[in-house]
C-alpha cells in the first residue's frame, strides 16, 4: 500500500495500516542499506517525515494505553516495538551518512573530469536534508584537496623545464669502459697521492733502484733534532698537525713525524710509541 504525506498530515491521523506500512518500509530499508556501500533510493521522497510521524504515533498510542489500562503487557510490547524502530532509524542513518560520504569521496577525489565516471545521486530518490549533507561533504573534501595540494600530487606540476640532458643517472652495468682509460685514471690518482710515510726527494728517478738502507738514510736526514718519529697504537679521534704542517688523523699502525713535544705527549697519553730509526 502506498503511503504519502497527504494521507498522514498529522500524527493522530495515522491508521494502524499506515503505521504498519511505514514500519515495514523502515525495516526493509535498514536491511537494504546495511548491505550497500552507496546510498540506496528511499521508498518515497518524504520518507523521513513519515518515519517521524511513525515514532510520534507510537508514543501517542503508549500514552493513551497507560491512561486507559495502566502499565501492562501491551505497554511492554509497544516499548519493544519503539526500541526496534529507534534502532532501525539509527542503523539507517549511520549507513546512509557513511554511504553519502563514500560517494562524495569517489566523485570528488577520483573523478578526473569525466562526468560519466561517477554521476551525482538522483536527488528525486533521496531526502533534501541528505542532499544538504552530501553537498557539505563535497565542499569539505574540496577544501581538504586544496590544503594538501591534491592536484599537484595527482597531476604533477606541469611540463618540466629541466633539460633531459641535465638529468644524469648511474651508467648501466653493460656500458663498455675502455681498459686503457681506466688504467690511466688509476695512474693519475697514484701520482697525485704519494704514500704518507715516505718523503720523496726532488731528484728521485723512477728508473733508479733504491735499496732499503738508502730510504732509511734519507728519512733520517730529513728528521731534525726537534722532531720525533712515532707509530700510532690507537686511533686518534681529532686531527693533528704533523711536522710538515699538514692536518692528519692518525689510525692504528700509521707512522708520522711530529714535533718532539707533541710526539712525546702522544706517547705519554698512550696513543703512540717511539719509532725512531
Amino acid at each position: 500500500m502506498a503511503v504519502g504525506s497527504a494521507e498522514v498530515s498529522a500524527p493522530s491521523a495515522l491508521s494502524d495500516q499506515a503505521v504498519q506500512a511505514i514500519e515495514s518500509r523502515l525495516m526493509a530499508l535498514q536491511r537494504s542499506q546495511a548491505e550497500q556501500d552507496l546510498p540506496v533510493p528511499l521508498p518515497t521522497s518524504d520518507f523521513w517525515k513519515l518515519v517521524s510521524q511513525l515514532t510520534q504515533s507510537i508514543e501517542i498510542e503508549m500514552d493513551e494505553c497507560i491512561r486507559r489500562e495502566g502499565w501492562g503487557a501491551k505497554i511492554q510490547l509497544l516499548q519493544k516495538r519503539q526500541n526496534n524502530i529507534r534502532w532501525a532509524i539509527g542503523s539507517i542513518s549511520q549507513h546512509r551518512l557513511n554511504a553519502f560520504v563514500r560517494h562524495a569521496n569517489m566523485r570528488t577525489l577520483l573523478n578526473r573530469g569525466n562526468s560519466s565516471d561517477i554521476a551525482e545521486p538522483n536527488w528525486a530518490q533521496h531526502d533534501a536534508s541528505e542532499r544538504a549533507f552530501y553537498e557539505g561533504a563535497c565542499r569539505l573534501i574540496e577544501k581538504f584537496q586544496k590544503e594538501i595540494d591534491w592536484e599537484q600530487m595527482q597531476n604533477g606540476i606541469g611540463e618540466s623545464t629541466i633539460s633531459s640532458n641535465s638529468i644524469q643517472g648511474i651508467a648501466p652495468l653493460t656500458e663498455f669502459i675502455p681498459k686503457e682509460e681506466t688504467t690511466t685514471q688509476l695512474e693519475e690518482m697514484e701520482q697525485e697521492i704519494p704514500p704518507p710515510d715516505v718523503h720523496l726527494d726532488e731528484g728521485w728517478e723512477d728508473e733508479a733502484p733504491i735499496e732499503q738502507d738508502e730510504i732509511q738514510e734519507n728519512i733520517s736526514l730529513e728528521i731534525d733534532d726537534d722532531c720525533l718519529r712515532i707509530r700510532f697504537i690507537k686511533d686518534v679521534e681529532q686531527p693533528v698537525m704533523d711536522f710538515d704542517g699538514n692536518e692528519v688523523q692518525p689510525l692504528i699502525g700509521d707512522v708520522f713525524v711530529f714535533p718532539e713535544v707533541l710526539a712525546k705527549a702522544m706517547i705519554k697519553m698512550g696513543y703512540a710509541e717511539n719509532a725512531s730509526i
